[in-house]
Parts: structure tokens; sequence; C-alpha cells
């Protein structure tokens, strides 16, 4: 997965911002919206945000 790739246009976050996120203790695609703010702007990101979260929770175990 690319690291700079946008998954929210409205916050400007990326792949990495979630990555960082999860790194940092998010735990959840719920914590990851309140640490990144992805998906919390238009909406049209949420479910490529939840793809991505989901995905990353899975190699970060």
């Amino acid at each position: 997965m690319n690291k700079d790739e946008k998954v929210c246009y409205c916050f400007n976050v990326t792949v990495g911002d979630i990555e960082k996120a999860i790194k940092d203790g998010a735990d959840s695609l719920n914590s990851v919206k309140q640490a990144t703010n992805a998906g919390n702007g238009c909406g049209r990101c949420s479910a490529n945000v939840e793809k991505v979260t989901l995905e990353l929770l899975k190699e970060n175990k």
C-alpha cells in the first residue's frame, strides 16, 4: 500500500497517516477516524477509510 495515497481529501489524510495513528495506539475504525479526522468531512471516503483501516489493523496485530 502506498503511504502517500490520499484516503480522505477533505482532511488530506493519507494511508501513512492512518498507519501512524495505528502505531500511536488507535485500535479500531472509530479511534482512527478520531485521530485523523478521516471520513468526518463529506463522507464520500468512508468506505475506503474503513477498508484501508481494517487492512492496516490486520497487518499490525
